[in-house]
């Protein structure tokens, strides 16, 4: 499927008489579409996997419930998810070096695959910690598909390659959801979401294999780092990078850990709130769900035009304001209408802020220093939203409002953070 045109346009017969519509219409998409190599492999065998994946996944707090978890094991589930991650996202380093990308890339993914499975036959709540670790110990692999993704494209054209793989990633999310509420509406909330998981599993198991045929390695091993030496360098490379990183991507990174705590307090039980407090049809959460990550999909390539018109900094900030908004929106919405709302503009805001965000930490970070830096953009929020999933449950066992209501303070906290940062005046290499 390599060697094969990425998009194969669909033309009536009298295009062939008019080759200026064809060439136009090739330019437009070369001009945003660039996935070359590796970088095609990961994005279509992702987007396969995510077909059955995003029938399940905006559900799982859902099963945990059918299945007997209550709104605070809920949290303790989602709080051990963070930190298995993040161990296993920092072990991914050593891994890579140690086997190569290609093989650590596929060994894990199949462990993901395999826990879709797992979450079909699991009997009971006590049992729901198997599938929660196996499925964290999966993510080792994340940085390095990151990687492999971004290694494939050439640096001028890397921000248009990323929105590309986001843009046929996000396609599946549009109309999954609303297949897994439909999945959960003819068969119950427990088995219909089982089913949502054996789909996820089935679709993974041909992408992921079509993926270890296809995937190329690109980091050749010529020696074997020790376990020890690794973890020594890391934390010790890691703390001489933050002392030397600049004051404006500390208040950045302050940023990311104090937006991640707040999400930290909602994630988990926006489907339920929907459902229980609501009373709304799972399908029809789908539904908000897709409408949101379509809103994503068409506004992915406008967000770096807005980049360019108003700065990173301002982008930002405009972006990240949406969110405590949209919140207190959500807390406020009683009807159709007013969620539907909520999903589009939650949509936007999270489409307009992805791009400017990655770009102004790249821009804050030194080069030199980047790798570890960025790992620290990912490891950090995940560990403070250890507590935040843990006091969300609690609060959601108190009252079904309540997280999302203590989030918005904690959100318009966040963007302090951005309000102290300077414009950045060049771009870094």
């Amino acid at each position: 499927m390599g060697s094969e045109p990425l998009y194969t346009l669909k033309i009536d017969s009298a295009a062939t008489f008019r080759p200026g519509i064809l060439r136009t219409a090739k330019d437009r998409l070369n001009r945003h579409f660039y996935l070359p190599g590796n970088a095609w492999i990961l994005t279509i065998t992702s987007a396969v996997w995510s077909i059955g994946g995003a029938m399940a996944s905006p559900y799982q707090s859902l099963f945990y419930y059918s299945i007997g978890a209550s709104a605070i094991l809920i949290g303790y589930f989602a709080a051990i998810t963070s930190l298995v991650t993040a161990v296993a996202q920092l072990i991914g380093g050593y891994v890579g070096d140690v086997w190569g990308r290609k093989r650590a890339i596929i060994l894990f993914s199949f462990v993901g695959v395999v826990n879709n499975f797992i979450y079909f036959v699991v009997p009971g709540a006590f049992w729901l910690y198997i599938p929660v670790m196996i499925g964290s110990i999966s993510g080792i692999y994340g940085p390095l598909f990151t990687t492999s993704l971004t290694e494939s494209m050439e640096p001028e054209m890397r921000p248009r390659g990323i929105a590309s793989y986001s843009f046929v990633n996000t396609i599946p999310a549009i109309f999954s959801p609303y297949l897994g509420g439909l999945m959960i509406l003819y068969f119950g909330n427990l088995e219909g979401i089982r089913y949502s998981f054996l789909i996820a599993g089935t679709f993974g198991l041909l992408a992921i294999s079509y993926r270890g045929m296809k995937l190329k390695e690109t980091h050749i091993v010529h020696e074997t780092p020790g376990f020890m030496h690794f973890w020594k360098s890391l934390f010790h490379d890691t703390r001489i990078a933050l002392s030397r990183t600049g004051r404006d991507a500390k208040f950045l990174l302050a940023y990311s850990t104090v937006a991640a705590f707040a999400v930290g307090l909602t994630s988990s039980f926006s489907v339920l709130y929907f459902i229980q407090s609501l009373h709304f049809p799972p399908y029809l959460y789908g539904i908000m769900v897709g409408l949101s990550a379509f809103v994503i999909m068409l506004l992915l390539f406008p967000a770096a035009r807005m980049v360019e018109r108003f700065g990173l900094k301002k982008s930002v900030i405009l972006s990240s304001l949406s969110v405590p908004l949209n919140q207190l929106f959500f807390t406020k919405a009683k009807d159709m209408d007013e969620l539907v709302t909520w999903s589009v503009v939650g949509g936007t805001g999270n489409a307009l802020l992805g791009p400017p965000l990655t770009s102004l930490q790249s821009d804050l970070v030194p080069r030199i220093m980047r790798g570890r830096i960025m790992a620290m953009f990912s490891a950090l929020p995940l560990l403070l939203s250890i507590p935040a999933q843990i006091i969300g449950g609690y609060l959601y066992s108190i009252e079904p409002i309540l997280p999302f209501v203590v989030s918005i303070p904690v959100f318009f906290g966040a963007v302090v953070m951005l309000v102290k940062i300077n414009e950045p005046k060049t771009l870094e290499d």
